[in-house]
């Protein structure tokens, strides 16, 4: 099997929203254009009722009710509301149940958004690798090569992984590439190319359990960290073995004591990332 192959089987992923798409594209750009992010969410009534009902939830709690988008926008900041809009436009494509994975309806939703949340935390600290927003995405949708093969493996061929994972304690991509000769970050690489978003992320979702090579920091490093950080955060199986963890250490420049800085502030955060989880669901 090849990445492009299994991306063509799937119809209900192959495009998001025409309001999601254009946030997307909007990372292309060098610098975010915030008018034009006010005039996508205003273009789109659900999307803007999302926002707002976010806005006001008790995570937020502002002062005086979220009436409007401009509201909205003055209260959380543009770069923000981007990156929030992103994940809610995101959620009807990726808040699924992921049987292949044993996760649980919402589960998988749930480590996308903590990934995301801790990529955006490191991103903030070298931003000369990549701007937050690209960083927050590419931690949202490091994962969604997930979906695709949740949707297109016959049981026989999703169990075959999982009997390998079990018996021979192999990595989920090393598994998955014995038994289908591509693994999950190949075909969501080649999925996010289709929906056209900046190269940086696709590379960075395709190498995210690569080891790194070389000594300058990319977006994939990053990436790795915060897939790392996430599943430490909800305790959830998927951390990196000691010796990747080393090198993307060395990597990043991330000592111990930084890393439990990003890993208290992702836990921090799961409050944010159930409320928006639970609007997304509405």
């Amino acid at each position: 099997m090849n990445p492009e192959s299994l991306v063509e089987k799937v119809e209900d992923l192959s495009v998001p929203a025409p309001s999601v798409v254009k946030l997307l594209n909007l990372l292309n750009d060098e610098e975010i254009d915030n008018a034009a992010v006010v005039e996508v969410v205003r273009s789109d009534s659900v999307l803007s009722a999302k926002l707002l009902a976010l806005a006001n939830s008790a995570f937020f709690a502002p002062p005086t009710p979220i009436e409007s988008v401009d509201e909205a926008l003055f209260y959380l900041g543009y770069e923000q509301v981007h990156r929030i809009a992103i994940a809610v436009g995101l959620s009807g494509v990726m808040n699924r149940h992921a049987a292949a994975y044993a996760m649980d309806e919402g589960e998988f939703w749930r480590h996308s958004l903590m990934t995301a949340k801790a990529a955006e935390l490191i991103s903030e600290t070298m931003q000369h690798v990549a701007s937050v927003s690209v960083g927050y995405t590419a931690g949202l949708v490091h994962d969604i090569g997930k979906l695709v093969l949740n949707q297109v493996l016959a049981p026989e061929s999703q169990a075959a992984v999982a009997r390998v994972i079990e018996e021979r304690g192999s990595a989920g991509v090393a598994a998955e590439r014995s038994i289908l000769g591509t693994n999950h970050a190949e075909v969501g690489a080649f999925l996010l190319k289709k929906w056209n978003l900046p190269e940086e992320i696709i590379d960075a979702v395709k190498n995210h359990h690569a080891t790194p090579v070389g000594n300058a920091p990319r977006l994939s490093a990053i990436v790795s960290l915060a897939d790392a950080i996430a599943h430490s955060a909800a305790s959830t199986p998927g951390s990196v073995s000691p010796e990747m963890e080393k090198t993307l250490f060395r990597v990043l420049n991330v000592d111990q004591s930084k890393y439990e800085e990003f890993l208290g502030q992702t836990a921090e955060a799961l409050a944010q990332i159930e409320t928006l989880s639970d609007v997304g669901r509405r």
